[in-house]
């Protein structure tokens, strides 16, 4: 199982995320529906860094309107929100 860090957020004109990137060991980009069944299969791991540096796991939660990815709650504020654009 690889673990990635996602540093910028692949987003439409509404603002709703479709694809996640990372820079390391290369340029990477996964679409949000193979980066939910990676996460839902446990082939891999997501995460970002926190405000202050710590590692956050990225999680799929399932609401009303189907399944979302945000960081864990014990991190607060969904910290993708606030990433970059890819």
């Amino acid at each position: 199982m690889a673990e990635w860090e996602i540093k910028a957020v692949g987003r439409d004109r509404a603002g709703n995320s479709l694809s996640f990137c990372g820079d390391e060991p290369f340029r990477w980009n996964v679409w949000i529906h193979d980066l939910i069944d990676d996460i839902e299969g446990r082939r891999h791991t997501y995460f970002v860094t926190g405000p202050f540096g710590q590692r956050v796991d990225v999680v799929i939660e399932l609401t009303a309107q189907g399944k979302i990815v945000r960081s864990h709650q014990d991190a607060g504020d969904d910290l993708l929100k606030q990433l970059p654009r890819c």
